[in-house]
């Protein structure tokens, strides 16, 4: 078959996927177009305000390393930036709520394909389709458009892997410049909001703080009071007092000395598994790299230092230097011990002698109290913000979506099916209707016929002459068939590879 033959033959196929391609490709631009930004910010880390109920922060907080807290601390600001309450408050700054501006034919059509992709997707899904909200749909677009997420190392083995203390905050809009401003609105929103958190935190706390040391001051008062009323009751003197003082010292050694004791075996405990733990860990990690040129290839492996073996041996010299502190507290309180002697007291001195410690141990608590009192109301007066800009977002050139070339293939690839089934169906309709039998086209086989095989016919064509046929009028004169009638018969094809003889001239 020659190209003009197949050209002839297949023209539909090329002409319909044309045109579907081009009506592919400029419906895409009847698409609302999405643009991303990103940012970043960086996490202070060690110096995050986070605070338990107990008032304690992240630095406070034993057993957390480096690499832990900073895959919580992105953890939790990322599922901060994508809240409902920031995207409303950016919504608001950006009136992104707002009627959209526009007229013209294009801005009706695009707004008509949105519906109706809109209303489509909800038939599919829920089976009608509702009225949605500006403010609302404003709202679940920034949610659904915004990310932030943790960066990680670039090389090792934990290429890939979280590891820093940068936050990347990616956004998306309809506009190149409205990406950018949704970007810059959201780690603005999400830096004040870590802020006022922080400040909400340590203001609760400061309250349950004075509730606990109003408490504590009101049992210092009754205790120093009964006491008091102990002593002038029972006509305790001066010389009862301070025995009372000698035996308390004495027992508050005693009591001291077991409690370093009991912490030296729990700091040889955290030692050990500590040590256990560097066994486990490489000290370095190695990450192999191809580099393709075209021509040849290059192998690169790089050595670095392990972050996780480097907070290992940060934990365990911090283990060491507490076991170290505690091992010269208790030799000191088993010096005093051993130079002291235990007092026995009368039923009155120990009676005594409890008041006084139940009187001691609520002036120690409210001595505390008082301490944390004062750190936080510094703390809150000084805090700073978690979160720090590292950048503003840029705006984008080129939106990520819709991808056009996608449209363009599919509409090629539609249209070219649609083409080969109007070739087939042509084909069909042109083909000579065959056989006796059913009729559907010439390599069709009908039911059997009743009449002669063809073999033993005569050759139809070569009966033209005998006939009378006149080969132009293809007619049979009027002693054939009816009489005084000419029939105008049907022209007869040759079989293939059979040469048509011509009928011989009247």
């Amino acid at each position: 078959m020659t190209a003009s033959q197949t050209a002839n033959r297949y023209w539909r196929v090329l002409v319909v996927a044309a045109v579907g391609g081009v009506l592919a490709f400029s419906s895409s631009f009847l698409v609302t177009p999405t643009y991303e930004s990103s940012t970043r910010l960086i996490i202070h880390g060690r110096d995050v305000g986070f605070m338990s109920s107990s008032g304690q922060t992240q630095t406070d907080q034993p057993n957390i390393t480096d690499s832990s807290l900073a895959k919580a601390l992105a953890d939790t600001y990322g599922s901060v930036a994508t809240s409902r309450s920031l995207a409303t408050a950016v919504v608001d700054d950006l009136d992104l709520d707002a009627p959209a501006e526009g007229s013209g034919l294009f801005h009706t059509l695009s707004s008509g394909a949105a519906w109706l992709y809109r209303c489509s997707r909800a038939f599919i899904a829920a089976g009608f389709c509702a009225d949605l909200d500006p403010r609302e749909t404003a709202i679940a677009s920034v949610q659904e458009g915004t990310t932030a997420l943790q960066l990680g190392t670039t090389a090792g083995a934990t290429a890939g892997q979280p590891g820093s203390y940068v936050l990347e905050i990616t956004s998306s809009g309809e506009s190149g410049e409205q990406a950018r401003a949704i970007t810059n609105a959201v780690a603005d929103e999400l830096v004040e909001s870590s802020a006022a958190l922080l400040q909400r935190s340590i203001e609760a706390y400061i309250v349950r703080l004075e509730a606990q040391l109003g408490t504590a001051r009101d049992d210092v008062e009754t205790r120093a009071a009964a006491v008091t009323a102990f002593e002038t009751q029972h006509n305790v003197s001066a010389a009862d007092q301070q025995m009372v003082v000698t035996a308390t010292s004495y027992d508050d050694l005693r009591a001291d000395l077991n409690t370093a004791r009991a912490d030296l075996a729990d700091a040889d405990a955290q030692l050990q598994s500590t040590t256990a733990s560097l066994e486990r860990t490489s000290a370095t990690v190695n990450s192999d790299q191809q580099i393709d040129t075209g021509r040849s290839g290059t192998s690169i492996t790089i050595n670095e230092a392990n972050p996780v073996y480097s907070d290992l041996l940060t934990q365990r010299s911090e283990t060491l230097a507490r076991i170290t502190g505690l091992e010269a507290r208790i030799s000191v309180l088993e010096g005093q011990v051993a130079a002291g002697s235990p007092v026995a007291l009368s039923g009155v001195l120990a009676d005594l002698a409890n008041l006084q410690a139940d009187l001691g141990a609520v002036e120690d608590q409210r001595d505390e109290l008082t301490a944390s009192l004062a750190d936080a109301q510094t703390q809150a007066a000084t805090a700073a913000p978690d979160l720090t800009r590292i950048d503003e977002a840029g705006r984008p050139a080129y939106p990520v979506a819709p991808k056009r070339y996608l449209y363009l293939l599919m509409g090629l690839l539609l249209g070219g099916l649609a083409g080969g089934g109007l070739t087939w169906l042509a084909e069909r309709r042109l083909a000579p209707a065959g056989g006796a039998g059913t009729g559907e086209g010439p390599d069709d086989e009908g039911p059997e016929d009743d009449g002669p095989d063809d073999e033993d016919q005569p050759n139809r064509v070569s009966d033209l002459g005998t006939l009378g046929f006149d080969e132009d009028a293809r007619s049979v004169p009027a002693d054939v068939g009816s009489p005084g009638q000419e029939r105008e018969l049907p022209p007869v094809p040759a079989p293939r590879g059979v040469p048509v003889p011509q009928a011989p001239a009247p």
